[in-house]
């Protein structure tokens, strides 16, 4: 049986964890199309770029691709990048 706290907890992160599968979907899909690696070793300006182009065309009502899930990895992938 879980705490009251718990509980909360698991209610209060239901967006982030609904966020964090979008973006393991699309790692996973990235990882599929890119088997080399090509791309996600790049500095954190390159993906920053990528993903303010995603959200540009999230913006201008593209659809051809799930353009927020993208642009969300490669913040992370941004993130990750200046940690190296």
């Amino acid at each position: 049986m879980s705490s009251d706290f718990e509980e909360g907890l698991i209610r209060a992160l239901y967006p982030v964890r609904i966020a964090l599968a979008d973006v393991v979907a699309t790692f996973d899909r990235g990882r599929a199309t890119h088997p080399r690696n090509e791309g996600f070793d790049q500095g954190a300006s390159y993906h920053i770029e990528r993903a303010e182009a995603h959200l540009s065309d999230f913006k201008n009502g593209d659809k051809s691709e799930q353009h927020l899930a993208h642009a969300a990895t490669r913040l992370l992938l941004a993130l990750e990048a200046a940690h190296r």
